[in-house]
């Protein structure tokens, strides 16, 4: 009979798998070779029949009779539940621990899948010759019994460490979800969850007949404080203006950081009155505020420009747009001051 043989694709990302899990593996003591050195004793007396496995071969199949036990004599192998597409790792198993024991005692089909790591050898018995050696070696019985009883436990460990890797990956998925959308520099929120989360505000307000009012700031002659201070410097005012304004607006609005020295406020349900209240605050205090950087007391001043869907714009784009150019209207007209937009005023 010609063995099944899995592709070198699964075979290597079943090995890469059991490479992590070699540097997980907490060894102990364990009665596994004692019963193998048990049942070298006994080869010749009960015929056994040795079987040797390829990489990738599979010894036993999940859902198939459960007539065979085997010991293994050298080698790795691992077993799986499920399709070898789409499998669940049970665990590994190496020399001296047993494969088919479960499935023959109680009489029922295989539970799981077994594949050969590398180059297996492994003792073969048949159903009758299992229960013969039993009844003829008491000390195999209960040699067999502790084999369970560690693999259960093992099993707990394994469960535990999945458990803690499947930790691991959350925590690093965050953390990836979190970059991706959070700019590293002053810990708010970037232009990609800005642009995500935009269109979804604005098509609430339609739906809701509210407003959406939107705030630009840029920091006035940031060049001068990077050239004259250094970037570091620089960095220690945007992280400052992103902390202010993020204490100055309410739970439900998104502080942004857009690029460079420019940040967006994203106010849903906000009134006109406490958009320009907001903003008024944001641009005094930072006025008002000093930050020490190297012994040096640096200071600075923002322009805003605020707009109002949907009093200044129907669409995303427009108001948008619209805020933008009310931003760079406090910029002509002497920075240090907030321009709610206005069609006269551009």
């Amino acid at each position: 009979m010609t063995p099944e043989i899995i592709s070198d694709r699964e075979l290597h990302k079943l090995l890469s798998i059991y490479d992590v899990y070699k540097q997980e593996r907490i060894e102990d003591e364990n009665p596994f070779l004692a019963l193998l050195a048990l049942i070298e004793q006994g080869r010749e007396e009960y015929a056994l029949e040795e079987r040797i496995c390829q990489p990738g071969e599979v010894i036993v199949r999940e859902h198939a009779a459960g007539d065979n036990f085997y010991i293994i004599r050298s080698g790795q192998t691992v077993v799986i539940k499920g399709d070898i597409q789409n499998q669940t790792i049970l665990g590994f198993r190496s020399i001296g621990e047993s494969i088919g024991e479960m499935a023959l005692l109680e009489n029922l089909p295989r539970s799981a899948t077994v594949i050969a790591l590398d180059v297996v050898s492994l003792w073969h018995f048949n159903r009758d010759a299992f229960y013969r050696f039993v009844r003829e070696n008491p000390s195999f019985s209960l040699n067999l019994m502790n084999m369970l009883s560690g693999r259960i436990r093992k099993s707990e460990e394994e469960r535990m460490r999945g458990y803690a890797r499947e930790m691991k990956q959350v925590v690093a998925l965050e953390t990836l979800s979190r970059q991706a959308t959070h700019d590293p520099l002053t810990g708010l929120f970037n232009r990609r969850y800005l642009d995500q989360i935009l269109y979804g505000e604005i098509a609430h307000a339609m739906q809701s007949d509210s407003m959406v009012g939107i705030l630009m700031a840029d920091v006035d002659l940031f060049k001068e404080i990077n050239d004259r201070h250094g970037h570091k410097a620089g960095d220690v005012m945007l992280q400052s203006l992103g902390k202010l304004m993020k204490n100055s607006v309410r739970s439900a609005d998104v502080v942004c950081r857009y690029g460079g020295e420019e940040f967006v406020i994203v106010m849903p349900g906000v009134s006109e009155a406490t958009m320009n209240r907001c903003a008024e605050d944001i641009r005094s205090r930072f006025e008002e505020s000093r930050v020490v950087f190297e012994n040096h007391e640096l200071r600075a001043t923002i322009s805003i420009g605020a707009a109002i869907y949907p009093l200044h714009g129907s669409s995303v784009d427009e108001v948008f747009i619209h805020a933008d150019r009310a931003m760079y209207q406090a910029k002509k007209h002497g920075r240090n001051r907030v321009v709610v937009f206005s069609p006269q005023g551009t």
